[in-house]
């Protein structure tokens, strides 16, 4: 029996590649920042990583009905109990080095995103609204980043990779909408592909890339960031042809290249860009 046959396995090793392409982002912000890097902190952000993705897909969530619908009769409490697990170990990591706030962070952001704070009769919450998912899922890690970095001593490089990062995961997020449009429709979510249509969704997260993109090759041009060329290559190449060429029939299409495209030029960009980095570091 495969992994995608057995609905718990799945659930629990979905997130594998999530968690482990956000650690290498954290090895990288610390080239970009002219830091050597932490493997411990890296891999610490790698375990945290996973560990709020198995979370939300351990929880009930309408949509998850038809947008994962392979894990609808997986063991959850298993699935929260790893996630549990890993976050304390990634927790652990993170205090040994003596950085407190970095792992309790995308906590808190998602705790204010789903619970929100209670203020007399109202509670205000971060949820709601078209693309504040979006927005939250970016300021979570490109805070944490930023967090990390700036707790290194590096501030305004913190700011500047923190924002480059914020930017990439608000545009993969919508990007990740794009395949869950019926199950979001099935439940009542307006989305920002659900919203915008997919012509001016596209030219939207095409002039966040551009912003983004000019925004980090300046840093680096004036010495804010060391220049890092294969990352920006990688950066530039892998977000353009997503933003390009993909199509949610991919999902569902019998040619390889196009039924693994968000693995390759989403998740994989991270593997891509530190192999490349290591390789030719100039």
């Amino acid at each position: 029996m495969s992994i995608s046959q057995n609905p718990t396995l799945y659930l629990i090793s979905s997130a594998c590649i999530v968690g482990f392409s956000g650690g290498l982002r954290l090895y990288l912000a610390f080239l970009l920042a002219g830091l050597y890097p932490n493997v411990v902190l890296a891999v610490a952000s790698a375990l945290i990583i996973y560990a709020t993705y198995t979370l939300d897909r351990s929880l009930e969530n309408k949509e998850d009905a038809v947008n994962l619908a392979e894990i609808s009769h997986a063991n959850k409490k298993l699935g929260i109990a790893v996630s549990a697990i890993t976050a304390a170990t990634g927790a652990f990591l993170f205090f040994s080095k003596n950085f407190y706030l970095a792992p309790l962070f995308p906590f808190i952001v998602g705790f204010l995103y789903s619970k929100g704070i209670p203020l007399g009769k109202k509670t205000i919450k971060l949820k709601g609204g078209c693309g504040v998912k979006n927005i939250v899922i970016g300021i979570t890690w490109g805070g944490t980043i930023m967090l990390i970095v700036w707790s290194i001593g590096a501030v305004l490089p913190a700011v500047l990779i923190g924002l480059y990062f914020g930017m990439k995961l608000f545009i993969n997020s919508t990007i990740f909408d794009m395949k869950d449009i019926r199950g979001d429709l099935a439940a009542g979510i307006r989305t920002l592909p659900v919203a915008l249509g997919e012509y001016r969704l596209r030219m939207l997260l095409i002039a966040i890339f551009i912003i983004q993109h000019v925004i980090f090759l300046g840093a680096m041009v004036v010495g804010i960031l060391t220049f890092q060329l294969p990352l920006l290559l990688v950066s530039f190449i892998s977000s353009g042809i997503t933003l390009a060429l993909y199509n949610p029939a991919f999902e569902t299409n019998e040619m390889w290249i196009k039924k693994k495209f968000r693995t390759i030029f989403i998740d994989g960009e991270s593997t891509i860009a530190f192999i490349l980095s290591t390789a030719l570091p100039y």
